[in-house]
């Protein structure tokens, strides 16, 4: 081997040799994180329900009988009085079924009326020996028949003359017209709803209630009830909470009845149907549960989990100055969920500082940076 060849080859074994030996470890990367405060309470101090006000008690009438709808006596929001006619539906079919159970009616009594002379008649024969036995029975049994007859006919005109009144709807009291559900003309069926009366002074608001809030609000619990349209704030009391019409939807029909005072300017104004908002009181989101962003809480084969910062001594730094924390996670359990927050149940305390940015390069044990808190 020349000396030319000779200096590049050796070279090349320094080179080997000092890859095989062992370099010094170089310093821990400090990963930025920032944290949040857990505390406990709610995110959201105060909550809303959307609903409706509606009378305190509202009727939906419909007709005893099919049939076709003829006419409506009132309108909309007319306030009516116990007794008024409604609505009416054509009663020409039911005229013509009266009309002829007062002709067999009338029938009827003329056959009982000619079956009794013939009774009288065998009666007087027989006593005087010029009639036999059975023909005095036939005629009795005929005057039985027709009265019966008599009294099967009269039942059938009072029918008729019930039916007749059922073809007219009337209000059942001091109420005013909430809602027409069907028009004029149309075909209703017996026991189809075709008006809505709002009846009563009290004023209730109907919303739905969440299942997230289902164990905190119950009956009897004072609320607040905002009108926006009026700008009235009234006192209420929660009076029902209803099992859901449809189960997937999970929301349970809520009825508020509102304390109102008929001497307040307001109270006058109120009128069925305006939109309205149900504040619940805080104790009603839990004001001591630990909510916590979802951005916070992972999720792998063990279940949730969260990672929690633990500040090293006030003296442990970075070369900027910033504190210097060491990461621990923490497995926990979740109840419910409310807007982007979570609430956690078991895992966490209150008053200790909670990773919610950097969270994806970061491990327990870890020991990070602590960016600026909030």
């Amino acid at each position: 081997m020349t000396p030319r060849t000779l200096l590049p080859a050796m070279l090349l074994l320094a080179l080997t040799l000092a890859g095989c030996g062992s370099e010094p470890p170089a310093d821990e990367v400090l990963r930025p994180v920032r944290t949040q405060l857990v505390e406990p309470g709610a995110p959201d101090a105060e909550r809303r329900l959307p609903g409706r006000l509606e009378a305190g008690a509202n009727r939906r009438l419909s007709f005893r009988l099919d049939g076709q709808l003829e006419t409506f006596e009132v309108g909309v929001g007319e306030q009516v009085e116990a007794g008024q006619p409604l609505a009416r539906l054509d009663a020409t079919d039911i005229e013509l079924q009266r009309d002829q159970a007062e002709a067999s009616l009338a029938g009827a009594r003329a056959a009982a009326i000619n079956a009794e002379a013939e009774w009288q008649r065998a009666r007087r024969l027989y006593e005087a020996g010029s009639a036999p036995a059975r023909q005095l029975d036939g005629a009795r049994a005929q005057v039985e028949s027709a009265r019966a007859q008599q009294r099967s006919a009269e039942r059938q005109l009072a029918l008729a003359e019930r039916q007749l009144g059922f073809a007219e709807l009337n209000a059942p009291g001091e109420c005013r017209v909430a809602q027409r559900l069907v028009e004029s003309g149309e075909n209703v069926g017996a026991g189809q709803p075709v008006l809505v009366l709002a009846c009563g002074e009290g004023m209730e608001v109907r919303a739905a209630l969440s299942e997230d809030l289902l164990e905190r609000v119950e009956e009897g619990d004072r609320v607040e009830v905002e009108l926006p349209l009026l700008g009235l704030t009234l006192p209420g009391r929660v009076t029902e909470i209803g099992l859901p019409l449809q189960p997937p939807q999970a929301t349970w029909p809520l009825r508020v009845s509102l304390d109102i005072d008929s001497q307040d300017a307001g109270a006058a104004t109120l009128t069925p149907g305006m939109a309205a908002e149900i504040r619940l009181p805080r104790g009603a989101n839990g004001s001591d549960a630990l909510w916590v962003p979802m951005a916070a809480v992972g999720e792998d084969d063990a279940g949730h989990y969260v990672y929690v910062a633990h500040q090293e001594s006030s003296a442990e730094a970075d070369a900027n100055g910033r504190p210097l924390a060491r990461i621990e996670r923490r497995t926990v359990s979740l109840g419910r969920r409310q807007g982007e927050s979570l609430e956690v149940v078991e895992g966490l305390e209150g008053g200790e500082r909670l990773v919610v940015a950097g969270m994806s390069r970061i491990s327990d044990g870890q020991q990070v940076r602590l960016e600026a808190r909030r």
